[in-house]
């Protein structure tokens, strides 16, 4: 098996590619331009592997498509975008410009193609969650959820939006050239690596510095840790049940982000009061999937409990020899 995996330089697309790599694929073919992922020692470790290849490459470049290997692939998962909460207000043209246009490139270069088994691409609950917000859809979510945007004025949804855009683009863009595709809706993957940018390794770095506050402490999030959202991902993309489909990946632990605070402050045994803020203008009250598709489609059940996958990610922003 050939895999390409785009933006593998990142959290979920260095994990999985380490995954493909390491259960034996025939070439795993790495493409990141690190606007987001990092050049550090994991990823050195992954692309010294025998069986990986990296290609540095803007995927939302003019002539992206045209520079990508003509060699053929049998999957496609496509991770590259600019994720990251902070991002979304601080840096919204570049998070459309790098979540849109290479999903443009990889169809181009690959689904037009014959001989692709599947167009994987990492979709987000960021693409209804408006619909959740404004019309008080059914939490936990199903995929038939209709998707919009509440207000394209507010930078926050540059990304949604972009995920929005890239299902749609996916879906019609195999079709028309008779490519299978699997849609993924990750749901608040988590673990170690994943960047500051993000609720738990931004908390995590405050506790730190002795700093206890959260911002939308009421909002309700479901967690999934990255290896297992991995499992599932390579799982859908190699089931036939799943060609064509749109499929939740998350955990159906649904819990207060002030919840979330607590078990962080218990996981290194800090004992203190949490100040409370409001959410960014924006933020989903709600949201945590319906992963009925996913079980019978797979059989998945996360195998990390959130208190263990928690206690890895602490470690490794915040490793036992420096804490107070």
């Amino acid at each position: 098996m050939r895999a390409l995996v785009s933006g593998a330089a990142g959290f979920l697309g260095l994990a999985l590619a380490e995954r493909l790599a390491e259960a034996g694929a025939e070439q795993v073919l790495c493409v990141d331009n690190f606007v987001r992922g990092e050049r550090d020692d994991a990823f050195r470790a992954l692309c010294q592997r025998p069986n990986v290849t990296f290609l540095e490459l803007d995927l939302a470049a003019p002539d992206a498509a045209r520079r990508l290997p003509r060699e053929p692939v049998d999957v496609v998962y496509h991770l590259a975008a600019l994720n990251g909460t902070q991002n979304f207000y601080e840096r919204p043209w570049e998070v459309l410009r790098c979540s849109t246009l290479p999903t443009f490139a990889l169809l181009e270069a690959y689904a037009t193609r014959p001989g692709l088994s599947r167009f994987v691409y990492a979709g987000s609950s960021e693409s209804y969650a408006s619909t959740v917000t404004r019309f008080g859809w059914q939490v936990p979510t199903a995929e038939d959820v209709p998707l919009c945007i509440e207000d394209p004025l507010n930078a926050r949804w540059s990304y949604g939006v972009s995920k929005l855009h890239g299902e749609v683009a996916v879906a019609q863009g195999c079709r028309q050239h008779g490519t299978p595709f699997t849609v993924i809706r990750y749901h608040n993957v988590y673990g170690p690596r994943m960047g500051d940018r993000h609720v738990v390794p931004d908390f995590i770095e405050r506790m730190r510095r002795g700093v206890y506050e959260l911002h939308g402490w009421e909002d309700t999030r479901s967690f999934l840790y990255v290896d297992d959202a991995v499992r599932a991902t390579i799982a859908l993309a190699e089931c036939a049940g799943a060609r064509d489909q749109i499929v939740n990946v998350g955990s159906d632990e649904e819990l207060s982000i002030l919840d979330l605070g607590r078990r962080l402050l218990a996981t290194i045994g800090i004992e203190a009061e949490i100040a409370l803020h409001p959410s960014p203008a924006g933020s989903v009250r709600r949201r945590a999937p319906d992963v009925t598709k996913l079980r019978e489609l797979v059989g998945f059940t996360p195998a990390v409990a959130l208190e263990e996958g928690l206690r890895r990610t602490v470690e490794f922003y915040w490793p036992t020899p420096d804490r107070a």
